[in-house]
């Protein structure tokens, strides 16, 4: 019986680190997507700021 358990837990802590795996995977993706629309953003910024200058006033 002792061994089924200490399989079970085995097997549930196998799931756990996976899930926290997937998790900081999932956020490291997300990181990276959230730094590349931050950048596009800053461009078109940037682009509208220097349209700004060259229009009239």
């Amino acid at each position: 019986m002792a061994t089924t358990s200490t399989s079970s837990t085995s097997t549930l802590d196998a799931g756990i680190t996976d899930a926290i795996s997937k998790f900081k995977s999932a956020q490291n993706e997300a990181t990276a997507q959230s730094l590349q629309v931050a950048t596009e953003l800053t461009k078109i910024n940037g682009v509208a700021n220097a349209i700004k200058k060259i229009g009239p006033a």
